[in-house]
């Protein structure tokens, strides 16, 4: 018979080969939200460590977890739809569980933004008036001296925004009165630095622009706090002065920042930069921080 004629059968992959690869599969599968985990928590050091990095490339490294947990997912359903319960013992459970937890943790990551909208909603008002209320709400029901220094903070900033100058004032002057009592508080940093900035625009709003130099500066010898060493300090009276053109007094107060503000992400240089130029920086959100 000629051999050409022969029927041509595929090799088929070895069974040991087919195992091997689902059980590194699996294995993957299960291990990729401790992975993911891990990866955050080096992530996290890495910028309290070494902070300067721009937020493109810290968009597209955050992005990394998300892949690892998908394709956590997509290699557990594989293994799941070729190994059959009784068979390859072992593999089938850590499978079944790498898929419910990367399903799980897919869920969480795309259905929490619109938990935290809903809740952004009800605990922060649109309105000015809104955040007004909530603010002086918060004010009037404080159980003791603690709660009123927490309060004070946002009643002096939205009676400034909503235009009740001596509210503002009052509320401004109480916080940095209170203050001193409170140096150990993870607030305390956040009230030097708001009661300051409240005065400091009513000095601008009033024409006294000496007193408002010298408000920010105050404002800039606060210790920082959680939001603003993440997030950086409020720029809303830099911002009043710069329109006076009050440039150095500003360089300063950047200057005073930098010593609680690491993780500026190069942020003070360039706003630094402009302010020499002759600019006016965009803050973007660091004017409501």
């Amino acid at each position: 018979m000629n051999d050409s004629l022969a029927p041509v059968v595929e090799e088929q992959p070895s069974p040991r080969l087919k195992g091997r690869f689902a059980r590194t599969a699996a294995i993957f599968s299960l291990l990729a939200p401790f992975l993911c985990l891990l990866f955050y928590i080096l992530f996290f050091w890495f910028l309290e460590t070494y902070g300067h990095t721009r937020l493109a490339i810290l968009g597209v490294i955050g992005m990394l977890p998300l892949l690892l947990i998908l394709l956590g997912l997509a290699l557990g359903i594989i293994v799941l739809a070729q190994i059959k319960r009784r068979e390859q013992k072992g593999i089938f459970g850590f499978a079944l569980a790498g898929v419910c937890l990367n399903g799980l943790l897919c869920v969480l990551i795309f259905a929490s933004p619109f938990f935290l909208m809903h809740h952004l909603a009800k605990s922060h008002p649109i309105t000015q008036q809104g955040r007004l209320d909530r603010a002086n709400n918060s004010l009037n029901t404080a159980h003791d001296e603690a709660d009123k220094f927490y309060a004070l903070d946002d009643a002096a900033k939205e009676s400034f925004n909503s235009g009740k100058i001596e509210d503002a004032r009052k509320y401004a002057s109480e916080l940095l009165a209170l203050a001193p009592k409170y140096t150990s508080n993870w607030n305390y940093g956040n009230a030097i630095q708001d009661g300051n900035l409240v005065l400091g625009r009513i000095a601008v709003h009033e024409g006294k622009i000496e007193d408002a130099k010298q408000y920010l500066l105050a404002a800039g010898h606060s210790k920082g706090s959680p939001v603003m060493n993440s997030f950086g300090p409020n720029m809303s009276l830099a911002k009043d002065l710069l329109e006076k053109g009050e440039r150095d007094t500003v360089l300063q107060y950047f200057e005073l920042c930098r010593r609680f503000w690491k993780m500026d992400y190069g942020k003070l240089d360039d706003w630094s930069n402009e302010v020499k130029a002759g600019q006016i920086p965009d803050f973007g959100a660091n004017l409501v921080y």
